[in-house]
């Protein structure tokens, strides 16, 4: 098992074995978490949250708070309310 460590401003180095296996290299984004055993996970980000929204197309409508209400009725099956 590699050992990261942590540096004095909160930053951590993982060694490079792991960098190479998961394929990470500068700016390579990670998620983090803490499992119900308390012990810190961290998986890489596979898509930059711009990224999801890169190539949709531009919103040209807006609703009401009503129509957004009724859609939602609409859209779970309760178009009578």
């Amino acid at each position: 098992m590699d050992t990261v460590t942590l540096a004095s401003k909160g930053q951590l180095t993982i060694p490079r074995p792991l960098r190479d296996a998961l394929g990470l290299g500068p700016g390579s984004r990670l998620q983090a978490s803490i499992d119900p055993q308390g012990r810190l996970v961290l998986v890489p980000s596979k898509d930059e949250s711009e990224d999801l929204f890169r190539d949709r197309p531009a919103v040209r409508r807006t609703l009401s708070l009503d129509g957004k209400e009724r859609a939602i009725a609409a859209a779970v099956g309760h178009e009578d309310a």
